[in-house]
């Protein structure tokens, strides 16, 4: 498939925007987990975390691309970001 190559590159350059625009707008990771958890069932499905992405750091992606972001944080592979596997993923790029 053409740029399926990319998505691990443009997930580095994913974290690091996302922890730029944490800063920029002086949010805390919890602050962050609260906006992005919409439903507030305590873990961030795709589509929460696609308009996350898109609302706080300007990045629309893909879905196959919202899918690599949630592999690569989900570590009790529920298909879901909780709080702590966010906070280790940008614990991580600071």
């Amino acid at each position: 498939m053409a740029g399926s190559g990319d998505d691990n590159l443009n997930l580095k350059k994913l974290m690091k925007n996302l922890v730029s625009a944490l800063d920029e707008k002086n949010l805390s990771v919890k602050e962050l987990f609260s906006q992005m958890d919409t439903d507030m069932d305590g873990r961030i499905s795709g589509p929460e975390l696609h308009k996350g992405l898109d609302n706080l750091a300007g990045e629309y992606l893909s879905p196959g691309q919202i899918s690599k972001i949630i592999e690569s944080m989900d570590k009790d592979s529920d298909n879901r970001i909780d709080q702590s596997e966010l906070s280790a993923a940008i614990e991580k790029v600071r």
